[in-house]
């Protein structure tokens, strides 16, 4: 039979041996079979680093004063960083990390403005200082109209530090009128019109009561 005889032409034909690879061609097969589980690996990695990162705080610098500068027009970032540095300079360690930072949170008004883009800007912004207010960041304020602050937000304070009723005197104050204010090291000719203020204490829950708040944005 044919088989057979394929079987006696070919019985001492040997298979040939699979060649031995190098230790760089294993490495190469290996890369090309797994490097996608690799990189996918070291992807969800680096995300649990960053998340645990976040949650943890590591490497976040905690304030030891906040500040919130509420103004119908913006500060340029020059004058803002240069506040914080100079509030910073001014300022005690807290915290105990070693430092004192001081740390300003713009909310501009820009409600009057016609463009669309600059309303809802102003919006946004309102929110924001809702935001501030109710979790309590800021004690100090950099403002254009305390009294219409206060009236927005019931939380100025007086001058012994509660906060002031209805028709109670608000403790703010020019900033040119502040020899401290001033003379910091800031551009001086933004800083004018402009008052400092305190958040009032002793009442809870106040900040944010009235229902046109965030309509009315940081007037």
């Amino acid at each position: 039979m044919a088989s057979e005889y394929l079987k006696w032409k070919y019985r001492d034909v040997k298979p040939d041996q699979p060649a031995e690879r190098t230790a760089k061609q294993k490495a190469a097969n290996w890369w090309h079979y797994h490097k996608w589980w690799l990189l996918a690996g070291a992807v969800l990695a680096i995300a649990l680093v960053d998340i645990a990162v976040n949650a943890l705080g590591i490497g976040k610098v905690e304030p030891d004063y906040q500040l919130a500068y509420v103004a119908s027009a913006p500060l340029s970032d020059e004058t803002l960083a240069a506040l914080e540095k100079a509030f910073s300079a001014l300022g005690e360690d807290l915290n105990g990390d070693g430092r004192a930072v001081f740390e300003i949170h713009p909310y501009v008004d820009m409600a009057a403005s016609e463009e669309r883009d600059q309303a809802g800007y102003a919006y946004a912004a309102g929110v924001k200082l809702m935001a501030d207010l109710e979790a309590c960041e800021s004690y100090f304020f950099i403002c254009d109209d305390p009294e219409t602050l206060h009236a927005n937000y019931d939380i100025m304070a007086r001058p012994d530090g509660e906060i002031a009723g209805t028709d109670e005197i608000i403790d703010s104050h020019a900033w040119e009128s502040l020899p401290v204010l001033a003379g910091l090291d800031v551009d001086q000719a933004e800083m004018a019109g402009l008052y400092f203020a305190r958040r009032g204490s002793g009442r809870t829950g106040s900040a944010g009561t009235r229902t046109d708040a965030t309509r009315s944005g940081a007037r």
